[in-house]
């Protein structure tokens, strides 16, 4: 019942909770890390205060390429689940 009755009608909602907060917690660790608490953000903090700033550009290009992607994949995973 639970198989064929109940979870076709809730994957959707659950697959897009699921990717939702995937999405947020990979923007929220850049921010964390920008703070100090570990995460993308951390080796951006790193490279700036050892003044690496080839790696800060090369970190500052790769952080919102990556979160495309994530957005992109999280878009086409909700239209494949609704």
């Amino acid at each position: 019942m639970i198989l064929h009755g109940i979870l076709p009608r809730v994957l959707p909602q659950m697959a897009d909770v699921t990717v939702y907060r995937w999405e947020f917690n990979f923007r929220a660790s850049v921010v964390v890390g920008v703070v100090g608490a570990g995460g993308i953000g951390f080796e951006l903090i790193a490279a700036l205060r050892t003044l690496q700033y080839d790696e800060v550009a090369a970190i500052l290009l790769v952080i919102p390429a990556t979160v495309t992607v994530v957005d992109a994949l999280g878009g086409a995973l909700r239209k494949r689940f609704q």
